[in-house]
């Protein structure tokens, strides 16, 4: 994975970061649409299942 992108969970589609993301915030897919949080796991952030 390039910096300054992570993947979707669910479709495995790509998702382009802002060079200014960080923990905590907020990202849709831009494939299948579902709203995603970033985590920072083992030292790159990730996106993960936003939790209600």
């Amino acid at each position: 994975m390039a910096k300054g992108e992570t993947y979707c969970p669910y479709c495995e589609a790509e998702i382009p970061l802002e060079k200014d993301a960080k923990r905590g915030d907020e990202v849709y897919c831009s494939y299948c649409e579902m709203k995603l949080k970033l985590d920072r796991i083992d030292g790159n952030l990730e996106a993960i299942e936003e939790e209600e």
